[in-house]
């Protein structure tokens, strides 16, 4: 199984491409892997700062226009899946997996995009880095 089918708002992919630029300098020029780390960075993001399921998305997150494909898979899928299992407390559907794990990307990079904006005003883009990744 994988993420294939799970489709986020315009305003979330509008967000991973700007949170994108930020780590290019991170990986190879060549590198296709910066979008996967993001989205993945972004549920964990949303994982982490959850008590529990979200019971909607964000505000300005309803709408489901861009399908992400199968950038989640294999062990890193089983590893979400079994997290998203934890804060649910009870087993889950694959539908229902793939509802939450979209939910938890939408709230994690919106997390990740609120620090982003805050730190991309006061020009210190390298302690972005260190709080987001601490």
């Amino acid at each position: 199984m994988d993420s294939k089918g799970i489709k986020l708002s315009k305003l979330t992919k509008a967000r991973i491409d700007d949170l994108m630029g930020e780590f290019a300098d991170s990986f190879d020029d060549a590198s296709k892997e910066i979008r996967p780390f993001v989205i993945k960075l972004g549920l964990s993001t949303g994982i982490a700062n959850s008590k529990g399921l979200y019971e909607k998305l964000p505000s300005g997150c309803e709408t489901s226009d861009w399908e992400m494909g199968s950038i989640i898979s294999g062990d890193d899928f089983m590893i979400f899946k079994h997290l998203i299992i934890n804060e649910a407390k009870r087993s889950l559907t694959d539908s229902e997996i793939k509802k939450y794990m979209r939910t938890f990307i939408e709230y994690g990079i919106s997390s990740l995009y609120q620090i982003w904006e805050d730190h991309h005003n006061s020009g210190d883009l390298e302690e972005f880095k260190i709080k987001i990744l601490s």
